[in-house]
């Protein structure tokens, strides 16, 4: 199912954003979740319960503008794609901050926004959410991929840090990594492996996690870390 936000403080437009995105996905036979929101404040504030593959938000609100609420999207979430709407098109170079994947019109929103969705489309269906299953002996959990930030050695244990918080599996790291089995996932050093997704910067031998945590990178493993997040980078 894809999932959408339309974050605007005008509710015709947020009908009719919403309309253009059921009849689309309906007629394309997706199912489709389609949420929307008025008020930024009351946005950010739900922002961690629930992801979404599209954002789709106003520029111009008062309070929070839609560029406000996607820094915080994006601090939070480097993957799910924004959608700027406005009647005013000078906002360019603020919008490379947060990755923007494109300005939509006010005035032309019906058309711009389905060939939006006719490009993004098989881009979203392509990427297939992998999850890593712990199985406890009275529970099992589900973690996905994108919701990990890094792995931490702990003696017989692995602990895993993710959006939700911490996990514990006892395995050795390099079993945990290799059943990750993912180029996302990188070793930087014998007692820790990271989600390349989620590194926000490298200097000086220290990696700093959108997580707000500092982890060292091995020396042997320098040159081969800098390289694989260099890279992960330029593709984005």
């Amino acid at each position: 199912m894809i999932k959408v936000a339309v974050l605007d403080d005008e509710k015709m437009y947020l009908q009719r954003a919403q309309r253009v995105s059921e009849e689309y996905f309906e007629e394309k036979g997706v199912a489709c979740k389609i949420e929307t929101f008025q008020n930024p404040e009351w946005f950010l504030l739900g922002i961690k319960d629930e992801v979404y593959d599209i954002y789709i938000l106003d520029v111009e609100m008062p309070g929070k503008t839609g560029l406000d609420v996607a820094r915080e999207i994006r601090r939070l979430y480097p993957e799910p794609i924004i959608l700027f709407v406005t009647n005013y098109m000078d906002y360019a170079v603020e919008a490379y901050e947060v990755n923007t994947y494109r300005y939509i019109p006010k005035s032309l929103l019906e058309e711009k926004l389905v060939q939006a969705y006719e490009t993004l489309l098989p881009k979203i269906q392509e990427q297939e959410e992998k999850h890593y299953v712990i199985e406890k002996r009275s529970s099992v959990e589900k973690l996905s991929y994108a919701d990990i930030y890094y792995l931490q050695k702990d003696g017989k244990y692995v602990i895993i840090f993710h959006r939700g918080g911490e996990s514990r599996v006892r395995k050795p790291l390099t079993e945990v990594y290799e059943e990750l089995n993912s180029g996302e996932f990188l070793m930087i050093d014998k007692s820790y492996a990271v989600n390349i997704r989620h590194i926000m910067s490298f200097k000086d031998h220290v990696l700093h996690m959108r997580n707000e945590v500092q982890l060292p990178v091995g020396r042997t493993r320098l040159m081969q870390i800098k390289q694989a997040v260099a890279e992960y980078w330029r593709q984005k």
